[in-house]
């Protein structure tokens, strides 16, 4: 390892010290290795990975993206009573689909994220029922709802003045 930061070092060294060389990476577009940074790591010793980063000065986090009020993806599990509130001895299948909720961050804590628009579907699932130990399936259809448009609103605002569903 350290064989191989002395050879890295020495060809950058070599860069930038010849004019030839150096007025290649310039006329390429190459970035140059600045000078302070030779001198850093010829200064050092450096035994590890973890030491370079610590010497570079690398950090690994990646920059914070707001997460913003908008529609997402999420997983809905199918509540068997929404199946057949009923009966106790079937399955669902799928037991979870995907639908368009809203969430995210609206930069104060007094407001919330909150559907402004939604729209009703219906999807067919199977109800496997076991009827004198033998499976019985059946097609029944579920409703669901998905969110369409997101605002930020007050957390005490009533949601019934805002929803409008699409059929």
């Amino acid at each position: 390892m350290r064989a191989a930061l002395c050879c890295l070092l020495a060809c950058c060294c070599c860069c930038c010290c010849f004019s030839v060389p150096h007025a290649a990476a310039a006329a390429t577009g190459e970035a140059l290795i600045p000078r302070e940074l030779i001198e850093r790591l010829s200064n050092s010793e450096i035994r590890t990975m973890s030491d370079l980063q610590r010497l570079l000065e690398l950090h690994t986090a990646e920059e914070a993206v707001p997460a913003a009020c908008k529609t997402r993806t999420e997983v809905y599990e199918i509540p068997r009573s929404q199946v057949d509130p009923t009966a106790a001895n079937f399955l669902i299948w799928p037991p979870c689909v995907e639908v368009a909720r809203c969430s995210g961050c609206c930069n104060t804590s007094t407001m919330r994220c909150h559907a402004s628009k939604k729209q009703h579907r219906s999807v067919k699932v199977a109800k496997i029922e076991y009827v004198r130990r033998k499976p019985k399936l059946r097609e029944v259809q579920v409703q669901l709802e998905d969110h369409l448009e997101c605002v930020c609103m007050s957390k005490h605002h009533t949601e019934s003045r805002l929803h409008t569903d699409v059929r």
